[in-house]
């Protein structure tokens, strides 16, 4: 996000960033997405040009038309750890026009959300993160036992809470003893900063816990006898860390339960990000990546592999559609929502050497040849008058209530007076004559936008 607000501040012409905005459906021609259609400060907006979605997963959607209520009703009265924007908005648009969905029963559901005990039944909870059990943390249930291998996968480990639950062998506890809290020095304060956590001896745990400290020492025995290779783990672990657990100790506990993490279940792709129609074929200048992408991941995530469909396939997703537009640009074609005039034209701006910048059509509001399924009247273009007075320096939340000048607080538009447009202009044709090696010019599509380098 610093980089794209490095570009917003020192290019505002590349990209515009337009925040408490909420896009409601997907202009289509056909085959082709010409743009999206979207809300902001009350009122309906449309904008042209090649569509990204990187709308998020819907492991928080508990509305009406919940995805989670249609494919895996037995979650749906779980809490979440995803924010309340995960609600599969991007899903549902998509499945308007055709999209194809895959794998929306597969649900991850983590095995440790934090419980708060000012509020346990809250639907929001916070991730306990995987390090807590790797580095030998031990999950009790409430006659101070251990059931499983603490180091399983994420739905083994769920699996078995659930079992306990049956048994009436609720709650869990994650108990991590002073050599792992040491180790996790970072986790436990700010766990216990939000009084998730807390920290007791070994006698405050067995009263807490309600099982006598005899029971909770010979839980910890067995465990190190374990570790030790003196007897064979019945739940099957291997690896541990940080021994020996000792009831004169000191802990950190926390109380767990299952909650909803990850869905990956989406909007189906290939391998270049294009999102497919049902008949398994790319909508045009139609991309999707992130957690509405679906069968990305198989049946279940592994821990930290969700970078897999943020940054892989978000850099797939931009490269994509810059070489949609270019292959367009070249070609001499333009989609119906790009005819926006009949010609690119690219400046020179003296102030900025080595720097081209390239125009779509005549620099006049744009509007599409032709109408949109999926909303009403022409749309704009990024940089359009419209755009310019939505449009944001900074990706940030706005927190310091009226004194900012983010059109998100304030209606005001950007002072663009000092802008002026350069009246030298190249065309493609002259620029194609610059093809030797010691003055190569290439032209780089971005978004609704070109960047051309002169090197």
């Amino acid at each position: 996000m610093q980089r794209l607000e490095e570009i917003v501040d020192q290019d505002p012409d590349r990209v515009q960033v337009i925040k408490k905005a909420k896009v409601v459906s997907l202009k289509k021609d056909g085959n082709l997405i010409t743009g999206v259609t979207y809300e902001f400060g009350g009122e309906q907006h449309t904008v042209d040009g090649v569509v990204i979605l990187a709308t998020g997963g819907y492991a928080a959607d508990f509305g009406e038309t919940s995805l989670l209520k249609k494919h895996r009703p037995d979650t749906f009265d779980l809490a979440s750890t995803n924010g309340t924007h995960a609600t599969g908005d991007g899903h549902k648009m998509l499945m308007a026009i055709g999209a194809n969905d895959i794998d929306m029963d597969k649900v991850q559901v983590h095995p440790t959300g934090l419980v708060d005990p000012k509020d346990p039944g809250s639907k929001w909870k916070f991730l306990a993160a995987e390090a807590l059990r790797g580095e030998g943390g031990l999950l009790l249930n409430s006659d101070g036992k251990r059931f499983s291998d603490e180091l399983g996968h994420r739905d083994y480990v769920s699996g078995k809470m659930w079992e306990e639950k049956e048994q009436g062998k609720w709650p869990i506890r994650l108990v991590l003893n002073s050599k792992a809290s040491n180790v996790l020095d970072f986790h436990t304060r700010h766990y216990s900063g939000r009084g998730l956590m807390k920290k007791m001896s070994g006698q405050e745990l067995a009263k807490e816990i309600g099982c006598g400290e005899e029971a909770l020492q010979g839980t910890f025995k067995n465990y190190n006898d374990i570790a030790d290779g003196k007897i064979k783990d019945p739940e099957g672990k291997k690896y541990f860390h940080n021994l020996p657990f000792d009831i004169n100790d000191t802990f950190h506990v926390a109380v767990m339960e299952p909650v909803l993490h990850f869905t990956m279940g989406g909007m189906e792709i290939n391998d270049k990000a294009q999102v497919l129609n049902q008949e398994q074929k790319p909508f045009e200048a139609l991309f999707a990546c992130g957690e509405l992408a679906g069968g990305v991941h198989g049946s279940n995530r592994l821990g930290g592999s969700s970078l897999l469909g943020c940054v892989v396939y978000g850099r797939v997703a931009g490269a994509s559609a810059s070489q949609y537009l270019f292959q367009k640009l070249v070609s001499g074609g333009a989609t119906s929502a790009a005819q926006r005039a009949g010609q690119i034209s690219l400046h020179i701006d003296p102030n900025t050497p080595g720097k081209i910048s390239v125009e779509w059509g005549n620099g006049e509001t744009a509007s599409s040849s032709s109408s949109s399924s999926s909303g009403s009247g022409s749309g704009t273009s990024v940089g359009d008058s419209v755009t310019d007075r939505q449009a944001q320096k900074t990706a940030a939340p706005v927190m310091d209530g009226n004194k900012s000048q983010d059109p998100a607080k304030k209606k005001e538009s950007n002072d663009v007076s000092a802008f002026k447009v350069p009246e030298k202009e190249y065309s493609l044709e002259e620029v194609a004559q610059h093809n030797k090696k010691v003055r190569l010019c290439k032209v780089i599509p971005l978004c609704n936008c070109i960047n051309l380098f002169v090197g």
